[in-house]
This record gives structure tokens, sequence and C-alpha cells, in this order.
């Protein structure tokens, strides 16, 4: 039979040429097309935030200045803030309804104020991280469910006003296998830049998290304020948990119109009352997705068509043997095995074109020198999460994952291209077949 299917190749080798032809360009070109496309939906969907965003809601709210109409001067200053947003904080956590509830800032990924900072380990080696102030206490581990990894326990100690959480990518690094609780930062640079204070010790370490919701994870180091309302001023906000059973969409609509009347206190007046994981979503689609929807858009309109050009020769090449299909079936060939002839012909064509437009891709790749694994962050640069995301950090993995949407989308397009066709010309008489002939 094999040897049936490779006469027939040479036989119509003008069509099979124009198919093979096609085969070669499409996957070698489709290749960095599905890479444009599918690698950055890969690491937003993949990559742990480290953070639980789902469930939890936000508090925003607007800190009157001199002029404004209900402006009290006696409300003012850090004494003031701090006094009057703790009396909201009681007021929300007092709500039936709610579950827990932490101060937060509308910084990303609204914790706190956030600065960029660097660990210079030795002569070549420096560390780029964040630098992110979160209020002391608790109460932001059970609204956004942070995962301990130090102490083995899971409970982290930061009752003391100058204590520091790193993640874990960081201590990873910088104290690989060990515990760093109790130590500080200062230790491992080999010039401390005491402005981020890296004196401070260490009470904890949890999961990595993203600097935005769609970079890859970035080291952090999250500095305890225990004033935090006089600290972060007007960007404060308030996050929060519903309990189980609460009707979330009817509480955060009647929220939104009550609260402004209801949470009142000094200066602070609620300016809106919204969904995290909204936002964060929003966040993500304004920066990735809509801000490279022209060259997605081209992208896939590409990969559609180059998947309509190989699937129309394809087709039409079929087309032109119906008489074959006819002839064979009038000889005594079974339906099946007629199908299985034509699909291996197409099936040889295709893995032979797909062995010459793989080596074609990489050469492109090795002689343009073009590093496709690059982090898709620019805060942090530690491919410290390689190990459980291969198809990001490994070349080869990334490469194969790739290849393989092209390929077993290419072989889906080429298979029902000569399946349909083919599939007709079975339910012909033989004898109309003889008639063509």
């Amino acid at each position: 039979m094999l040897k049936q299917i490779f006469k027939q190749l040479w036989f119509y080798r003008r069509s099979n040429s124009w198919l093979f032809i096609e085969l070669v360009i499409i996957i070698a070109v489709s290749w960095f097309l599905v890479h444009q496309t599918w690698t950055p939906r890969y690491r937003i969907n993949a990559v742990p935030d480290g953070m639980k965003y789902e469930g939890v809601y936000v508090v925003s709210f607007d800190l009157l200045q001199s002029g404004n109409r209900d402006y009290d001067p006696q409300a003012d200053g850090e004494e003031a803030w701090s006094r009057d947003f703790g009396r909201i904080m009681d007021r929300i956590k007092s709500m039936p309804e709610v579950l827990c509830a932490a101060p937060i800032t509308d910084s990303n990924p609204g914790l706190g104020p956030i600065s960029a900072g660097g660990l210079e380990l030795d002569s070549v080696t420096y560390i780029t991280l964040l630098a992110i102030d979160r209020a002391m206490g608790p109460d932001d581990f059970e609204v956004f469910g942070y995962e301990v990894v130090w102490p083995e326990n899971g409970r982290i100690d930061d009752s003391q006003p100058m204590s520091m959480i790193i993640t874990e990518d960081l201590a990873e690094y910088v104290f690989p296998g060990e515990n760093p609780i109790g130590r500080n930062l200062e230790s491992a640079c080999a010039e401390p830049d005491m402005e981020y204070g890296w004196t401070t010790p260490i009470v904890g370490v949890i999961r990595s998290i993203r600097s935005n919701g769609c970079s890859d994870n970035v080291p952090a180091v999250f500095m305890n304020i225990p004033d935090f309302a006089a600290y972060a001023m007007d960007e404060i906000c308030c996050a929060f948990r519903l309990k189980p059973g609460v009707d979330a969409e009817e509480f955060i609509g009647k929220a939104g119109l009550e609260w402004r009347k209801t949470l009142r206190f000094g200066n602070y007046r609620v300016s809106d009352v919204f969904s995290y994981q909204e936002r964060i979503d929003s966040y993500v689609q304004l920066t990735v997705l809509d801000s490279n929807f022209i060259w997605n858009a081209i992208f896939i309109f590409l990969i559609i068509n180059a998947l309509l050009t190989v699937a129309s020769t394809g087709w039409l090449r079929m087309e032109e043997r119906r008489g074959e299909i006819g002839v064979r079936r009038a000889m005594g060939d079974s339906p099946r095995g007629i199908l299985l002839h034509y699909m291996s012909e197409v099936w040889i064509i295709f893995a032979t074109a797909a062995v010459l437009g793989i080596l074609i891709t990489l050469n492109v790749l090795l002689i343009g020198k073009i590093d496709i694994t690059a982090p898709q962050n620019f805060t942090g640069s530690l491919p410290l999460n390689a190990a459980d995301f291969p198809l990001l950090f490994d070349p080869v993995a990334h490469f194969l994952a790739v290849e393989g949407i092209v390929l077993g989308t290419m072989l889906l397009a080429v298979t029902v291209a000569i399946l349909i066709p083919a599939a007709g010309a079975l339910r012909r008489p033989p004898v109309e077949a003889l008639r063509d002939e």
C-alpha cells in the first residue's frame, strides 16, 4: 500500500508540489505568528499572582482639601486622618455581610505605595525588585489569602513596627535552601542601599507575586507601616471580602449608593466601590490585550488565511480526484480503505513539509539570535519560576509548545479539507464516476 501511495504522490506531483510548498512556508511563518499571539496569553493565565483577587472588593475615598465645601480643618493632619479612617474601618468590619477588611492603596497590586529597589549581591549580580508598603497586622493576609512559606507554622508575626516580609523568589535567590526569618538583606549585599532599609529584620516569606497582574513574578519586599492611613493619605482604600452566601452584586450595588452618605468621617468621602478582580482584569486587558489589539488582530487574520489557503488547496485537489474515488469503489475498495489511502497521502506530504518548515524556523531563530523566552516584565528580571514554567523560560520547551499548536492546527485543517470532499465522493454511486471517467 505504501508503494502505491508514493506512486500516486509522484503521478500527481504538480498538485502535490503546490500543497507541499504552501505547507512549508505557512508552517515556518505561522510559528512566529502563534508565538506572538499565544505567549502573552499563556503568561497571563499560567503564572500565579500569589494573591487571591477573586471575591475581593474595594471602596476608594477622596480626601477633601481646603476649598472644598465640606472641608473640615479640624480633621486635617496625620493624627486626624488616622483616627477618621480607623472609624471607617471599624464601621465596615462591623457590617454583618463583611467577613474581613484591610487598608490598602489604589497602587497596583493594591497593597501600598510602591517603589523600585535593588540588591547588589556582588560586582556582577544586581537584583531589581519592588519595595511595597503595607499596613501592619494580619488583616490583609485574610483578605488576599497570601500563602505563607516561612515560618513553617504558617503564622507571621509582624507586630513589630520595623519588620519586613519578602517573596519566595527573592528568598530562594538570596538565601537558597535556608530559613531567612530573623535575618536581613544587608548581609547579602555587596554595597547595601540604606535608603530601602535592608537592615530591617525579615519576619516572613510569602509566595511570589506579580507587579501588575500581567507580568511575570517580581521579587518584592513588604515594609510594615503601623500608621498606614496617615502614611497613605489620599491614596487610602479599604479592601474587604463578603461572607459566604451574601449576594455580592446586590450588596456592592447598594453600597455604591448608600456609603457615599453613611461613610463620611472627617474629610474622607467615598469615591467608588468596585470588584478588585474586575479592576485587575481591566488593567490586564488595557495593558496587554488592547494595546496589542491591532497586531494580534493582524496575526490572527494571517493565521486564519493561512489555514484557509492550505484547506482550499487540499479541497480542490480532492475535488479533481472524485472520479478516481468512484473508480476505486467500482473495483471493490472499501470506503475505509479509500479514505485511509488519501489520508496517508496528505499526511506524508504534511510530515515532509513539517520537517522542512521546522528547520527553516530554527535557522531563522538561531541566525537572528532571537530570544524567544525573554521575560515580559520590566521590573524584575529573575526567571526564578523557570522550573515550574518551562514553556516560558526553556527555549526548547517553548519552541515545541508553539510548534505543537502550529502543526496540530495545520494538520487538522489539511485533514478536514481532504476528508470532507473524499467522504462526499464516496456517497456518489460508482456508476456516475465511471460515466465521468
